[in-house]
Order: structure tokens, then sequence, then C-alpha cells
């Protein structure tokens, strides 16, 4: 299983990625990547239907007390989101590969696997 970072979601539901990139792969995604995802009033219908469909198929790794340690443990280390340090801390407690767009948001920090599927 891999882990996606909520800008995959959104530039597959925006077609600027294919669907069939996750076609054969378990997908998770951590409980804030559905609220930065979906959390905007103007979705086209469209890429909701996608997002939606998406979020049902893939595997909620829930906000753990181990998790949010985990975080503020990154936030500590290095400025970031705290959007980018729950996706990034459950990553990492979930042993799972990240696929993200944005690389460079994640290098700085160890251990976590980071892929871009562009």
């Amino acid at each position: 299983m891999v882990i996606l970072d909520t800008n995959i979601f959104i530039y597959i539901a925006n077609s600027m990625l294919p669907t069939d990139i996750v076609a054969k792969t378990d997908i998770g995604h951590a409980s804030v990547t559905k609220i930065e995802a979906l959390g905007f009033s103007t979705i086209p219908a469209n890429e909701l239907l996608i997002l939606t469909s998406l979020f049902e198929e893939s595997y909620n790794l829930p906000l753990t007390d181990t998790i949010v340690n985990r975080a503020v443990q990154l936030r500590q280390a290095k400025r970031m989101s705290l959007g980018d340090a729950i996706i990034a801390a459950t990553a990492l407690e979930h042993d799972l590969e990240l696929w993200t767009v944005n690389k460079e948001d994640f290098k700085h920090i160890e251990g976590l696997n980071v892929t871009s599927p562009l």
C-alpha cells in the first residue's frame, strides 16, 4: 500500500494525472487529506464525484496519538504545514511510501520514502 498526498487526489480528480495511476495499487490516505481535498465549496461536480470515489476506495488511516506526537516532532524539527506533517507522520507510522507531486516538501524527513508519479 502507498499513501497519497492531497495533491495526488486533486491531480487525479482534475485529470492532471490519469485515474489508472492508482488502479493496481492499494492506496491509503491520512484523515487530514480528505479534509484538505474536499474542504472547498467550489469543487466542480465532476471532480467531487471522482474525489468521493477515490476516498471510498482508499484506506482511511486515522489520526492517532502516536501520529499526532510524530507530527509535532516533525514540525518542531522544521517548519512545515500541519497537513504535510500529519501526512508524513501517518506514512512513517504505517511504514508506507508517500506519493506526492511536491517531493521538496518532504525531502528533509529522514526515513520517509517519497515518490512522485509525474
